[in-house]
């Protein structure tokens, strides 16, 4: 009983090992589970520990060489002090990404067209959405200016604005 008490130990330090190592070499254990998790993976069972292992290095090689940080691009990894802002593609390969692939920080406002001679002055118009009764208008554009029954608001939806804000 000693003996497999004393076999179970050493399973756990060579878990606990491997996976600093991978912390060490790839900025973070595999699957991102503390290392003393892998030490009790590998402390219950061998067979366990090893097979949980190597599914999760496989996922986190992958993923470094994906992000194109690490020994597996030839460039160094990254410490956090230098680290670029994650971004939310890297942890959800599956969420929307922008269609130029989120490189502009935000797009340049469109150049302001010369107002037409028979625009309306600066004025309360009847909102063009329906969804209160004034909306403020520039004289050149909309404003997130609204009202209703007398009370002025900030059109705060950004989904049913009208115009550049």
């Amino acid at each position: 009983m000693t003996l497999l008490l004393v076999f179970a130990v050493v399973q756990a330090a060579l878990g606990f090992h491997l996976s600093e190592a991978d912390r060490r070499k790839l900025g973070r254990t595999p699957w991102g589970l503390p290392s003393m998790v892998w030490a009790l993976f590998w402390f219950l069972s061998l067979l366990l520990g090893v097979v949980l292992y190597l599914v999760a290095h496989r996922a986190e090689v992958r993923r470094v060489a994906q992000a194109g940080v690490g020994p597996f691009t030839g460039v160094a990894t990254m410490s956090a002090a230098n680290e670029p802002p994650r971004r939310v593609g890297s942890d959800f390969p599956a969420y929307p990404r922008p269609a130029d692939g989120g490189t502009t920080r935000s797009p340049e406002p469109p150049p302001a067209a010369p107002a037409p001679v028979d625009a309306a002055p600066p004025s309360w118009q009847a909102d063009p959405s329906g969804r209160f009764h004034y909306r403020w208008w520039t004289g050149t554009e909309w404003t997130s200016y609204v009202s209703t029954h007398g009370q002025v608001v900030v059109d705060s939806s950004p989904d049913q604005r009208i115009g550049p804000y």
